[in-house]
């Protein structure tokens, strides 16, 4: 048995390594036999897909306040202005939330419908039709990268909100390692994922439940005129020509509906629930509209008893916790998990997106590679590809919350709207038992959720909500041609009776080429000797070796060797063709010897022999040229050729590190 040398077992070492840290970090890979008792129970799944709703508290108030400050009236604050007795910006919080019950009511629908999953698209697909299918898939993805985007640099606001002078320039990089440490956790699994998020997401609502009860308490029962906010750093001023009026209104509306995304996730993944799928998945849906409902009016509340005052440097939360609290532990507290609450938002894209990714593929929509489980049960590539597509929005807009949500909410309401419809014509068709009632609901519903898609549009469009408008087809007309792709390909591929079959003919004659460098060693002649088994048992074979001659001074070298190392033992079975190359040119010769060799025996299989040698050292495999590799990528795009890759192995190749240490 040969011994493995230094270097052998140098690399053994590191390739165990990588694979012990890839299981430290990943976790050990899962069998499908194990994937139902990886599914999440109610208090692991609303962490995982609610945070992105419940999380917008965190942001959804300050930004409907951001535009409400932005328009001169009586006082420097935004709630003198009112509307029938009610401040406007309470007022616009309570018909969100109205209108978050009605979606929350045909979300239930929907999941019952579908407890396989798929949600809005399945439910659009099916009563709507493909195309109406593809705009919800469309606007869901728009969506989800949004969330990612939106929520990760919320998160980071609220951790510059502590130091903002000291953190701010560091702003972005802050995002991008949020991105990569989320992705990571989501390629753990959904269960372990789930685990680690519910901490900081029940956390979250803990406090801010203690911060919402608080204010109550002290605008019943406390003089609180010494706690009103007064001042912050890089307050929001207000701009030239806004003023205050129905615009204005439905802009903030608009920008508060941010606290209704994520809603939706919860029907998109309803496969991930223990069985019973719909009931599971249920409970959490009502739990989340309940809490989500509770915190974003309690937060709006808190804001108009303080005043908060929309800040670019502070955030909402921020200014009501020390409100309430003082720079003490429950500040501190309040800040890390609503940092830690807004990148467990991002994680409900990651438990979403995938999922809807691979029912989407399924259907011929999106590339096939997003529906196949990896090996820790997840859906690896839809993961990797919200990370990509997040990252880049982050880059773009310097992970700025007030930037990014300008494209926010347009997708996802128009989703709602779709899928409010689609639950309209699956109840007009069975017509069940208080089907009058349910039609009622959700009618009203995607009449409200569409005037609200318009309102979005209309009032976002300088912000850059006409962004979403034009990707929104861009990417229908990438699904259209990617079915299109894959619909020609079953045409082309798929085996009929009546087809050609060309097993039931006798064997082709064969040409096999083996591609000779300018020198003979060892990896060219086990090239040889796979060429020379290939033509074996086929008398109408002709095997020829081929050498494009770029340095004719190397030549007699080669011919000297080739007699002395080929020719005893092929003799005359094999012949050597140098064809010279005078501008060193290597495809193009290759190229045009297969066009005569085709000619000169029309109808054979050309089968090319590719000599390569591994030494064994990814490191030491770059000093030494990529000549068999490139011309492998040409030949491969040749119709009629077959490659080979005849490998020669500089050293024992099987070593490996196993439990009982070094063995071969």
């Amino acid at each position: 048995m040969p011994r493995a040398s230094g270097t052998d077992r140098w690399n053994a070492v590191i390739s165990s390594v990588l694979i012990r840290l890839r299981s430290i970090i990943l976790g050990q890979p899962l069998a499908t036999s194990v994937q139902l008792e990886h599914r999440l129970p109610i208090i692991l799944a609303l962490p995982v897909f609610a945070s992105d709703a419940l999380s917008s508290v965190a942001y959804a108030t300050e930004e409907l306040l951001i535009v409400l400050a932005q328009t001169p009236w009586h006082s420097s604050t935004a709630f003198n202005a009112t509307l029938g007795g009610i401040p406007i910006a309470v007022a616009i919080s309570l018909a969100i939330a109205v209108l978050l019950v009605i979606v929350g009511i045909s979300f239930y629908q929907a999941i019952n419908l579908y407890p396989a999953g798929g949600g809005s698209y399945s439910v659009v697909r099916d009563y709507l039709g493909p195309l109406s299918g593809m705009v919800a898939a469309s606007a869901l993805t728009i969506d989800y990268i949004l969330t990612v985007a939106v929520s990760i640099s919320a998160g980071v606001a609220a951790l510059v909100s502590t130091y903002p002078e000291e953190l701010a320039p560091y702003r972005v990089i802050f995002a991008l390692l949020l991105v990569v440490l989320i992705t990571t956790i989501n390629l753990r699994g959904a269960r372990e994922s789930g685990w680690i998020f519910a901490v900081p997401a029940y956390t979250f609502i803990a406090l801010v439940s203690l911060v919402i009860m608080s204010s109550i308490y002290h605008a019943l029962f406390v003089n609180i005129s010494g706690k009103i906010i007064t001042t912050v750093p890089d307050p929001v001023h207000i701009e030239p020509g806004h003023a205050f009026g129905l615009f204005m209104v439905l802009r903030a509306f608009s920008n508060g509906c941010s606290a209704m995304t994520g809603v939706e996730s919860v029907a998109d993944g309803a496969s991930a629930f223990k069985p019973p799928e719909a009931r599971n998945a249920s409970k959490t849906l009502i739990l989340l509209i309940g809490i989500l409902i509770f915190l974003f009016l309690g937060v709006g509340y808190a804001a108009n008893v303080y005043h908060a005052k929309p800040s670019y440097a502070v955030t909402v939360i921020a200014q009501l916790a020390e409100a309430n609290f003082g720079r003490n532990l429950l500040f501190w507290l309040t800040i890390i998990a609503t940092t830690a609450v807004l990148m467990v938002a991002a994680n409900t894209s990651f438990a979403g997106f995938p999922r809807l990714a691979a029912i989407v593929a399924k259907d011929g929509y999106m590339p096939k590679s997003l529906s196949r489980l990896g090996d820790r049960l997840v859906h690896n590539t839809g993961i990797f590809a919200l990370a990509l597509f997040s990252t880049v929005l982050i880059l773009l807009y310097r992970a700025n919350v007030t930037a990014l949500i300008g494209l926010y909410a347009i997708g996802v309401f128009l989703t709602f709207t779709l899928t409010q419809a689609a639950v309209v014509r699956h109840i007009l068709q069975i017509r069940g038992r208080g089907w009058q009632r349910q039609l009622l609901i959700s009618m009203t519903g995607a009449c409200a959720t569409g005037i609200v898609t318009v309102v979005i549009a209309v009032s976002k469009a300088g912000q850059g909500a006409w962004i979403v408008l034009v990707l929104l087809p861009l990417i229908i007309t990438i699904m259209l041609l990617i079915k299109r792709h894959y619909t020609w390909f079953d045409r082309i591929m798929t085996v009929h009776e009546y087809d050609h079959n060309p097993l039931a003919e006798p064997v082709e004659p064969l040409t096999v080429l083996v591609l000779v460098s300018s020198d003979i060693h060892r990896g060219i002649l086990e090239g040889l000797e796979c060429g020379r088994a290939i033509a074996e048992g086929h008398p109408d074979a002709v095997l020829r070796a081929v050498h494009i001659e770029m340095d004719p001074e190397k030549t007699p070298r080669l011919k000297e060797k080739w007699a002395k190392f080929v020719e005893p033992y092929l003799g005359a079975q094999m012949k050597l063709d140098i064809i010279p190359s005078p501008y060193r040119w290597l495809v193009e010769p290759i190229l045009d010897y297969l066009d005569w060799t085709d000619l000169e025996r029309i109808g054979d299989r050309v089968i090319v022999v590719l000599p390569e040698f591994e030494t064994g050292s990814w490191l030491s495999q770059f000093l030494h040229n990529f000549t068999a590799r490139r011309l492998r990528t040409t030949l491969l795009n040749r119709p009629h050729v077959t490659v080979v890759s005849s490998r020669y192995f500089m050293r024992p190749m099987a070593w490996r590190l196993g439990r009982g240490g070094l063995v071969y």
